[in-house]
């Protein structure tokens, strides 16, 4: 059989099975050789103030995400944040208060909320868990803007969100709802459906390569290199952990993946899911998790969040644009 297709179909169940694993991002867990002093510390800067914590109510109950303003009146985050929502507040820090704790937010209610059409709950590997909130008030904050390119792979990604947290030796221990920040690199890109190439996946390597997880007896990174190897993304784990190495994990869904570019921080990821490969994540060391690759969704965004200088035309346009914007919501 052809090599290229033994690969593929190794690909496919791999990603099924890993499918099962995989759950909505919980922000973020940490290296145990780090404070979380540090991790706080990062999320204070400035090119990250766009950035903040999504409290919404389903029938289920109430829930906790983030989200980056993208525009004067819109927030992107995670579609599995917003399809199911029945009332939406995002929260953005003040300045000069305590950014990393809810107490020093600000509170904005959501008018409308809508996920991509693609999206349809069932499978986290799609690259259609990408969603929209609108603000009928504008923000007083400077907007993120979107990565266009196409050099993900390879490059550092600062994430920023609100999601439980732990250290990679513990995994979660303590609830969402405290702003962290820290980094990691793109391994490689890869989805089930669309382009083939619409999430990020990064991996937590454990500072020591050599350390082996008492739970299965081989290294921490061990599972996650055959799971690259089966995607041809190589044993990326071997270039070691970063000095602020993190991984996503509940609360973090939908928050912000950026890059650094020619000194503007570019947003290029949304969280969406983190897999334990063998078993539920639990986010600690030799996990991996995704991120929405903003990239192959800039002309879906923007068709929401682009519009002409307002004259009665344009606004009358806008207005249909909202009413098409609920119809959807209603829909997904």
């Amino acid at each position: 059989m052809n090599r290229e297709i033994i690969i593929m179909k190794k690909q496919v169940v791999l990603a099924s099975m890993l499918a099962l694993l995989s759950v909505d991002a919980m922000a973020g867990v940490i290296r145990d050789d780090v404070s979380d002093i540090a991790y706080r510390q990062l999320s204070y800067n400035q090119q990250f103030d766009s950035v903040g914590a999504i409290l919404f109510d389903t029938p289920a109950g109430g829930y906790i995400c983030s989200g980056t303003v993208i525009a004067t009146n819109w927030v992107l985050t995670a579609g599995h944040c917003v399809d199911d929502a029945l009332s939406m507040t995002f929260l953005l820090p003040q300045f000069n208060a305590d950014r990393t704790t809810l107490l020093g937010h600000v509170a904005h209610t959501a008018t409308d909320w809508t996920a991509h059409e693609n999206w349809t709950g069932a499978n986290l590997w799609s690259g259609w868990d990408i969603g929209l909130m609108y603000f009928d008030n504008p923000f007083d904050v400077t907007p993120a803007k979107l990565y266009n390119g196409n050099n993900e792979s390879g490059a550092v990604t600062t994430h920023v969100g609100y999601g439980a947290t732990g250290n990679g030796l513990t995994g979660v221990t303590a609830g969402p709802g405290t702003r962290r920040a820290g980094q990691n690199l793109v391994d490689g890109l890869y989805s089930d459906e669309g382009s083939g190439q619409q999430i990020l996946l990064s991996d937590f390597d454990h500072p020591d390569q050599s350390a082996i997880n008492p739970d299965t007896g081989i290294t921490h990174n061990g599972f996650v290199n055959y799971a690259y190897s089966v995607f041809g993304f190589g044993i990326t784990s071997q270039s070691g952990a970063l000095d602020m190495e993190y991984g996503i994990a509940g609360g973090d869904s939908g928050g912000a993946a950026f890059i650094e570019q020619s000194g503007e921080w570019l947003l290029a990821g949304v969280h969406s899911f983190g897999s334990g490969l063998y078993r539920p994540s639990t986010t600690q060391y030799g996990e991996i998790f995704g991120s929405v690759r903003v990239s192959d969704h800039v002309d879906w965004i923007q068709s929401f969040t682009v519009m002409a200088v307002p004259n009665p035309a344009t606004l009358a346009l806008f207005g249909f644009g909202l009413t098409m914007l609920w119809t959807r919501r209603r829909r997904s």
